[in-house]
């Protein structure tokens, strides 16, 4: 059987991305979802990403690609722990 939901955009994107760190496709955590409430009759449980909220991830995805970045290289150890320890 084919059931056809309305989501906010910006919703189903963030939901995409999360069920996707914890290995599930829109579909499969849906269907997740419902088995447990008609075992438990209802709203049956809080899954959580192992992963970054959305707007952290984007923060980082744009470190790992080099559009941002927190610091400029350092020469040495002694240099970054100076930073580290006065920021």
């Amino acid at each position: 059987m084919t059931t056809t939901i309305r989501i906010n955009d910006e919703l189903k994107r963030e939901c995409d991305l999360i069920f996707a760190d914890i290995g599930l496709t829109m579909s499969s955590a849906m269907t997740l979802f419902l088995k447990q409430v008609a075992k438990t009759h209802s709203i049956p449980f809080d899954l959580k990403a192992r992963v970054p909220n959305v707007e952290t991830r984007k923060t980082l995805d744009a470190m790992l690609s080099g559009e941002e970045s927190l610091s400029e290289p350092f020469e040495s150890v002694p240099q970054m722990m100076q930073d580290l320890t006065h920021a």
